[in-house]
């Protein structure tokens, strides 16, 4: 990675670390706690936003799109962060704020992602 070049087998590692500790949180989310629809509607989406994205950062000769990593890094690390917010805020009124932002996280997450396969 240090030299601009990544393997698939690197990328599919960091698919699989990335997707296992955030669908952790959602799960330990919705074991601990009675979610409003749009709350378990929304811990849906991000499961299924986290498939296979690192690898799309690689483009055929292994070379790595350093500013699309770099974006999609940053963005999976405010959903973890959003994820823990709304551990420690679930009974809270923010609530209805932080789905908002974690909404528009997935949705940003989702485009970076489509874009990176067209």
């Amino acid at each position: 990675m240090t030299s601009g070049r990544s393997s698939y087998v690197e990328m599919r590692a960091l698919d699989r670390l990335t997707s296992h500790n955030i669908k952790t949180k959602v799960q330990a989310i919705r074991k601990s706690f009675k979610l409003s629809i749009e709350l378990d509607d929304l811990l849906s989406k991000i499961s299924q936003a986290m498939t296979e994205s690192y690898t799309k950062v690689l483009t055929p000769n292994g070379i790595v799109r350093g500013k699309e990593l770099d974006r999609l890094l940053s963005i999976d690390a405010d959903i973890v962060i959003c994820l823990g917010m709304i551990e420690s805020e679930l009974n809270s009124v923010k609530m209805s704020d932080l789905i908002d932002m974690m909404q528009e996280l997935v949705e940003e997450r989702k485009r970076l992602v489509d874009s990176l396969r067209a």
